[in-house]
């Protein structure tokens, strides 16, 4: 005989960011409960804990103060995300303005070849007025042939600004990092609106780039980067810190 369980637990507090997050946590409550109907001993308290101690690393992670530091970004606010698809990518612009509502935006990607690279910048240049994008590259699991170079991921996302009718300043002279962080700071200074997007190769010089760029669009403003395109990425940045 089935029996139907009913469970209320007020103030949990989710480590996970996103309405997507809300709804794999009812999932796994329904989980345990059905768990709990076939005799297994589950306690709410138990069900609770399960909830709020969730964490995932590189999940809409945001970076303590000492994590920041450690990477040469005092003051700013990092969150990791290895969305890599255009449906994860439309949750984490969701999660970003639930989280930060209309503070400024900046982007690092970096993807493997084989994903939807357009479609994947579609979701951001739709969702909501970016400040940056700086296009870089990451080691793939799978070879070389699997890194998508941070001039091809410009050409795609491109498109996708003139697909969407969005205008956008664009890099594609950049000899070096002295010209790359120069143009991109000129850039900052004299475009009011639009989106900058620029591609280099060093993860690194991409944070370096983009912070420079936050600190001249954002002013008094609580700006955001966020590292995103894969869990490759995501992996790199959390090295750079703990290694």
């Amino acid at each position: 005989m089935f029996i139907t369980q009913f469970l209320e637990l007020l103030d949990v507090k989710l480590c996970m960011l996103g309405s997507h997050q809300l709804q794999n946590a009812a999932t796994a409550t329904c989980a345990a409960l059905c768990l709990r109907n076939l005799g297994w001993r589950i306690s709410d308290g138990s069900i609770r804990a399960g909830l709020e101690h969730t964490f995932l690393l590189g999940r809409s992670q945001i970076l303590t103060s000492k994590e920041t530091e450690a990477l040469g970004l005092h003051g700013t606010t990092v969150l990791l995300d290895g969305a890599h698809t255009k449906e994860s990518a439309n949750a984490l612009v969701k999660t970003i303005k639930m989280t930060f509502g209309e503070a400024p935006l900046f982007l690092v990607v970096a993807m493997a070849s084989d994903k939807d690279h357009v479609g994947f910048a579609r979701e951001f240049l739709s969702g909501g007025e970016l400040e940056a994008v700086l296009l870089t590259e990451a080691d793939i699991a799978g070879g070389k042939s699997r890194t998508t170079s941070a001039s091809l991921l410009r050409d795609c996302w491109i498109q996708a600004s003139k697909e969407l009718g969005i205008d956008i300043v664009h890099d594609c002279t950049a000899k070096s990092r002295e010209v790359f962080n120069n143009l991109l700071v000129c850039s900052a200074r004299k475009l009011e609106n639009g989106t900058i997007l620029a591609a280099e190769s060093s993860l690194m010089a991409s944070l370096k780039a983009t912070n420079q760029i936050l600190r001249e669009r954002a002013g008094n403003q609580s700006g955001i980067i966020v590292v995103t395109g894969s869990l490759h990425i995501v992996s790199m940045v959390l090295a750079a810190f703990s290694g």
